[in-house]
């Protein structure tokens, strides 16, 4: 009885007598779930920049009413730094990109 646990522990242990592993998914089917994957993030992305957008007009108001600046270029700094820590150059330009899209117009 020992002999044969013991050959079973070395057969668990080698990986004699497991199942193989899955085949690997195929790669249309890789494409067709991180697209579906995709679009979910952009549903969810453009969701957050809309109520971003809305927050930062109602900022706005407040600092023009107020007598302040359409733009307070210190703190849109901080907002690029955070960005480009987080997403290298290119989180740099979507930073800027979305500043300069909700500014709105000069006055």
């Amino acid at each position: 009885m020992r002999v044969v646990l013991a050959l079973l522990g070395v057969l668990a242990m080698t990986g004699c007598g497991s199942a193989p592993p899955p085949p690997a998914p195929a790669p249309a089917d890789v494409i067709s779930q991180q697209r579906e994957r995709i679009n979910d993030l952009d549903r969810q992305i453009v969701d957050l920049l809309a109520q971003r957008k809305e927050a930062s007009e109602a900022v706005q108001r407040a600092r023009t009413s107020s007598g302040g600046g359409r733009v307070d270029p210190a703190r849109e700094q901080v907002i690029i730094d955070k960005y480009r820590a987080k997403l290298g150059d290119g989180g740099e330009r979507i930073a800027r990109a979305m500043l300069e899209a909700f500014r709105g117009p000069a006055s």
